[in-house]
């Protein structure tokens, strides 16, 4: 286990809620006259059900253990709530580097990154400042150029020939610089590249094409003027919408508007709808069934570059092998593939990387799936850590700690550094095999109600190697959260009755039914555990008859029947415990009289769930050797 021991894990009830089946509602007619049978079976395996206890190895139970501090309650539901049972709502986008609040509509048009001066480091991603070259004592406006420098690894914009006018709007003046790059005019504003592509085609006829390259633009394909990225993909986008208009037949056809609105988000019933009443796919629900058009024209494919074609040179790649072979490059030239990562598709050496917009980082807030409560909500703005609601479980369950009973000092002996081994705390990474050891399990209460808590679990855990488990009191009741000072008082009176047991000469020794300590709003009872054997490390127990050893086949036929090799974590001690809890609470529905001598109206609740305890692993004979 990755957690060391001992550890507790908590079973979320979500794990055990059945799945509907679709196809019970279109065979329900079929099936009427069956339905006192399938009544009957399905009470049969409800009770069945109910009687298994939980696997903690079974596969379904990785999806279904969770950290007690990973789970969330839900008031409305009363249920413990782990991260499959609820929803998440971006609250806010911000930025981690400069806190600055991003506009969700600024988001969907700019993209998931900052927009202001906050950069990253392609080469190590640490943050990127902004800095001067010539630093002047004078009080000018401008002293650049400025560059971008890594206090880390000294990457600056330098190595890749980027300088800069002003020390703000840093992403516009890159945006400009890679445009021109391009091939568009230096003269194009920002908002302008914003617009419609309807200059595409003009750039298009400035292009080379195969015939025209001549040496120098076949040796660097860098020197080509292309579009980026994100240009072609614009370019692809407005010519498949295109394509989709001319080729359908009817305005409302779900096809010829924007295919993207209409399947991303079906918001109305009447888009749905329209794929079956006015759809041209054909079929016995569309239009093609009751009378026949003309052909349509076929969609085609993108031919040319403003439709966002890209054609590779011939010779790219052997550009590449050259570049790289080459003694300038080496290997420290090439691009790593976390850093090609965010980067353009065409970078591949370290002269290629460009400085990073930061990713924005969001707040969220949780709401349950049942019910839609709200669970989490964090402070909006993006400064503050706080949150207006956070409904954990631990505020409403027992806080479960599980710790060895080491035996105290023989009477009259003071614990020092020379005590005796044998009562010293045991190894859990290493329990004996079949010798018994006792756990003391506390239960820590936060509510504000006295609980009464039930603890149940089977005589064996489960799995190919078992091991006895017995609760010692597994009825007993948590005190309320109370105030401090009532525990201070309490502990006053409970530390003079300990004095008086210890002084009598006689060590504390656990009984059944009764519990080891308590407090104010905490109770510790006994665990004991009897480890199991791991298969084939202790010989099979034979038997003497007339000077001659014989196996007792009869009592050893179950135990050594499986003798292969111990699979993962198989020789650790997981604890399966059903957990049931019950406390009266205030209705919070009603109005609760003022009255003195009136008291409010209470209401019982009632929790149950599955609890997991990791106790040990049990030692092997190899590593006893």
């Amino acid at each position: 286990m990755a957690r060391p021991f001992p550890y507790t894990y908590i079973s979320c009830p979500c794990a055990e809620t059945p799945t509907p089946d679709p196809s019970a509602k279109r065979t329900s007619r079929d099936l009427s006259s069956k339905k006192n049978a399938g009544q009957s079976a399905a009470s049969e395996s409800g009770e069945e059900g109910d009687e298994q206890a939980f696997d903690p190895r079974s596969p379904r139970a990785n999806f279904s253990l969770y950290p007690p501090e990973q789970l969330l309650f839900c008031e409305d539901c009363h249920q413990i709530k782990c991260p499959r049972c609820i929803t998440e709502e971006i609250v806010c986008w911000y930025c981690p580097n400069c806190l600055f609040e991003t506009p969700s509509s600024m988001v969907r048009s700019e993209g998931n990154r900052c927009a202001r001066n906050c950069f990253t480091c392609p080469v190590c991603t640490a943050p990127l400042a902004v800095t001067t070259l010539e630093n002047t004592t004078e009080s000018h406006a401008h002293q650049g150029p400025w560059i971008l420098a890594c206090g880390y690894c000294m990457w600056t914009t330098l190595d890749i020939g980027l300088k800069f006018d002003k020390p703000t709007n840093i992403r516009i003046q890159l945006s400009k610089i890679y445009e021109n790059a391009n091939g568009r005019k230096a003269s194009k504003t920002v908002s302008g590249l914003k617009s419609s592509l309807s200059t595409l085609s003009s750039m298009s006829e400035q292009l080379p094409g195969p015939d025209e390259e001549g040496d120098d633009g076949s040796r660097n394909p860098k020197e080509q003027s292309q579009l980026d990225h994100n240009a072609r993909f614009a370019a692809l986008k407005t010519f498949y919408r295109n394509q989709i208009a001319e080729t359908s037949a009817s305005p409302t056809d779900p096809l010829g508007s924007d295919f993207g609105a209409i399947f991303s988000s079906p918001s109305a019933l009447n888009r749905i709808m329209s794929i079956y009443t006015s759809s041209t796919l054909g079929g016995p629900y569309g239009a093609a069934a009751k009378k026949q058009k003309s052909k349509l024209p076929v969609m085609r494919e993108a031919l040319t570059a403003s439709e966002g074609l890209k054609i590779p040179p011939p010779d790219a790649e052997r550009f590449i092998i050259e570049r790289v072979t080459s003694p300038d490059c080496g290997w420290d030239g090439l691009a790593s593939m976390d850093q090609r990562a965010f980067q353009s598709p065409d970078a591949r050496f370290v002269d290629d990387l460009r400085p990073l917009p930061v990713l924005l980082r969001t707040k969220r807030s949780k709401r349950c799936k049942s019910c839609k409560h709200i669970l989490v909500k964090p402070e909006f703005k993006p400064q503050s850590t706080r949150f207006r609601i956070r409904l954990i479980a631990l505020s409403y369950i027992p806080l479960s700690t599980l710790r060895p009973l080491v035996p105290s000092p023989y009477p009259g002996q003071l614990p020092s550094s020379t005590t005796s081994p044998s009562i010293s705390a045991p190894s859990l990474d290493a329990l004996e095999p079949s010798k018994p050891i006792q756990f003391l399990l506390t239960l820590k209460n936060h509510l504000f109600d006295p609980v009464n808590v039930t603890l149940a679990t089977p005589s064996l855990t489960p799995g190919r190697v078992t091991s006895k488990i017995t609760i010692l009191c597994p009825q007993f009741e948590l005190g309320a959260n109370s105030d401090v000072w009532d525990e201070a008082l309490q502990n006053a009176t409970a530390t003079a009755d300990r004095s008086s047991r210890s002084g009598s000469g006689f060590e504390k020794v656990a009984e059944a039914g009764k519990v080891w300590d308590k407090g104010r709003n905490w109770t510790t009872v006994v665990l004991e555990v009897v480890p199991g054997t791991l298969p084939g490390s202790s010989p099979r127990p034979t038997l003497q008859l007339g000077g001659k050893k014989v196996h007792d086949a009869r009592e050893t036929s179950d135990k050594w029947e499986n003798t292969s090799p111990l699979r993962e974590d198989e020789d650790v001690i997981e604890i399966p415990i059903f957990v049931r809890l019950e406390w009266d609470s205030e209705n919070q529905m009603i109005e609760q009289p003022m009255g003195k001598g009136q008291k409010p109206e209470t209401i019982k609740r009632e929790l149950a769930y599955w609890m997991v305890l990791g106790a040990g692993r049990i030692k092997s004979e190899d590593a006893s050797l």
